[in-house]
């Protein structure tokens, strides 16, 4: 999502075009590529830039939030880069406390555990401003890109937002936010409507400008209506196999992913093999790649690296044959 609240014309022209041309359904001269959680902790550079400062204290700083989301791209061939952040500025912004733990993850000292809680959230409406910091990280982002590739902004949708404030974490299973679904459903709808009018002004203030993407974990029972709902590109993750997924959606969106994280543990020589099959399976137009999900935080950087080039390197040889 290519951002900025000042209208498009004060940005340097955009040089490589290729990530919103596939998104668009163009034909590319070769697969673009990026990974999701490119801008991590897998990057030496990103731990020395983080560890002065608290994790939301970095999120809520232009300045570091546009160093985070540079410094993968002084590394690899990336096709695109995303914006340092997190989902649950989001609640922050609705007035709920959320701290990072090291070794843990996010917490909420106080998560939602009553219907009344609610009645703790801020007005929706207040939330964009609330998060003025992050588009003035995606503006201050856009002009030090200087035109290289686009920059994807990213919300957090409501149910994932509603399981971290009702779990008070992470969870495996969400059982607390499903218990909220079967034992309080309008409360709970109160909520995804209070979350939901929070994202709308909060995405449009990230302002769409070209290639909207949904990326839907474990989303595989829905892809059908996903591809539907209107959006140019829907990413998959590992458990759907690309061939299936293109007959399921047709030929009307542009997919993205799907290669394992974990697969990048493997030799840089199997790398280039899982990739090369990968390509083949998805098709030479109308897709993006990508891992389906994120980067850990143990991976190395140079098999990262071996990713984007075997993205770059195939698919030119594809559309070669």
């Amino acid at each position: 999502m290519e951002a900025n609240g000042l209208g498009l014309k004060g940005f340097p022209e955009l040089k490589n075009d290729t990530f919103l041309r596939a998104a668009w359904g163009e034909e590319t001269d070769y697969t673009p590529v990026w990974c999701m959680r490119q801008a991590g902790r897998y990057l030496p550079e990103f731990r020395e830039t983080r560890a002065a400062q608290d994790f939301f204290s970095t999120c809520r700083s232009p300045e570091a939030c546009c160093e985070l989301t540079l410094q993968p791209l002084r590394r690899f061939p990336l096709d695109a880069a995303i914006i340092f952040s997190d989902i649950l500025v989001v609640p922050q912004a609705l007035g709920m406390e959320v701290t990072m733990v090291p070794g843990k993850g996010p917490s909420f000292p106080e998560p939602l555990r009553e219907e009344r809680d609610l009645e703790r959230l801020r007005d929706p409406t207040v939330v964009a401003s609330e998060l003025g910091y992050v588009f003035q990280a995606i503006t201050l982002t856009r002009q030090r890109l200087a035109g290289r590739v686009p920059l994807i902004g990213f919300a957090g949708a409501p149910w994932t937002l509603m399981a971290y404030m009702v779990e008070g974490g992470g969870s495996s299973t969400m059982a607390q936010a499903k218990r909220w679904l079967y034992q309080r459903p309008q409360a709970s709808h109160q909520l995804l409507r209070i979350l939901t009018d929070a994202l709308i002004p909060y995405l449009v203030g990230q302002v769409v400008a070209g290639a909207q993407i949904i990326f839907a974990k474990d989303g595989h029972f829905a892809l059908e209506e996903l591809a539907q709902a209107g959006y140019e590109v829907v990413g998959l993750d590992w458990t759907v196999a690309p061939k299936k997924a293109r007959e399921r959606v047709g030929k009307t969106v542009t997919l993205q992913g799907n290669l394992d994280p974990c697969a990048l543990y493997a030799s840089e020589e199997e790398i280039g093999q899982l990739v090369k099959q990968m390509l083949d399976d998805f098709g030479p137009q109308r897709y993006i790649a990508n891992l389906g999900h994120g980067l850990y935080p143990d991976m190395d950087p140079e098999h990262v690296g071996a990713f984007v080039d075997a993205v770059h390197r195939h698919s030119r040889l594809l559309r070669q044959n």
